[in-house]
């Protein structure tokens, strides 16, 4: 088996159809198929099972959110491990020029598809940022070019990598930010993730998270955002850019506040409070994953970029 295909899925019955589907089309056939629920409610369970014979189902007993990909990770087979979200469709060839890409460079433990808007085909991702203060993004852009990039939430893993961590995404993120954890993790370990431009997923976007409030989502971010940057700078370089992060806070607290988002202002601190009380966790998770650095940060801030930061016209 080369490729273990790992579906999240909430509440996705009317989506899991098509995309299923388009990896039924796929030119590349060495796969299997497992899709993690998350204990849904609206019959997706039985729509698999009835439907779908060939399709492992995981079934969580409580939504886990996007990192309730880790409980069908030990079920497995393939060398690599493709993981996506249920309101996406796949290109026919997109899982084989994944592969092609991850095979290039035995330092290449991801690679990236280019996301391309499901509904008007027009809008591209040409890739992702992340700046020193610790907020990131996607690049709108037609994105023709391979290239290093910082995360995506999507993409084809190397097995022996997740098996290295014991997990995928962070089980404590919930949603939101995992990947870019996920992402800044590969470098720590001296590896990459690769853009496949080749690869094409087109992606509805959110669609599973659309009713989750607003205010609870910057939390959520702010959260897991803060959580990795102790997580994975050097000491050195936590004292040198906490000014910089928390002053990025503060602003993005004064424009809310200035837009009348009280909610969405005290979601942000109360991230940061979150950070302060339970900081005795975040240094053990810290002590865990920088088990496993094998490179300087000069290597893992490469892919950052204080770009986009103070461009938001250019953040999708």
């Amino acid at each position: 088996m080369k490729v273990s295909i790992i579906i999240v899925n909430y509440n996705g019955k009317s989506l899991l159809k098509m995309l299923l589907a388009s990896i039924k089309k796929s030119t590349f056939r060495d796969c299997e198929v497992i899709i993690a629920d998350n204990n849904s409610i609206d019959g997706s369970q039985d729509f698999v099972k009835k439907n779908y014979k060939y399709v492992k189902l995981i079934e969580n007993k409580k939504n886990l959110g996007y990192s309730g990909i880790n409980s069908a990770l030990e079920y497995c087979k393939g060398e690599y491990i493709l993981f996506l979200n249920n309101d996406m469709e796949l290109d026919k060839d997109c899982i084989k020029n994944l592969v092609k890409s991850i095979r290039l460079d035995e330092d290449i433990a991801m690679a990236a598809p280019r996301l391309i808007n499901f509904y008007d085909k027009t809008i591209l991702s040409g890739g992702t940022w992340v700046s020193k203060a610790f907020y990131n993004g996607h690049i709108k852009g037609n994105g023709m070019k391979a290239k290093e990039m910082p995360y995506l939430g999507v993409g084809l893993i190397r097995k022996d990598f997740v098996d290295m961590f014991g997990y995928l995404f962070d089980p404590d993120y919930f949603i939101y930010a995992e990947d870019l954890d996920l992402g800044l993790r590969i470098r720590l370990n001296g590896k990459k993730i690769m853009f496949s431009p080749e690869a094409i997923t087109y992606h509805m976007h959110a669609v599973t998270t659309q009713k989750i409030s607003g205010a609870f989502t910057t939390f959520l971010m702010e959260k897991n955002l803060l959580t990795t940057f102790f997580k994975i700078l050097s000491v050195n370089n936590i004292f040198l850019f906490l000014p910089y992060v928390l002053l990025a806070r503060f602003i993005a607290i004064l424009k809310d506040l200035s837009a009348l988002k009280i909610n969405t202002a005290f979601a942000r601190l109360k991230a940061v409070s979150f950070i302060l009380f339970k900081f005795n966790l975040i240094i053990k998770k810290r002590r865990q994953t920088q088990k496993f650095r094998k490179v300087g940060d000069s290597y893992i801030l490469k892919v950052f970029s204080e770009k986009y930061l103070f461009k938001p016209k250019f953040i999708v």
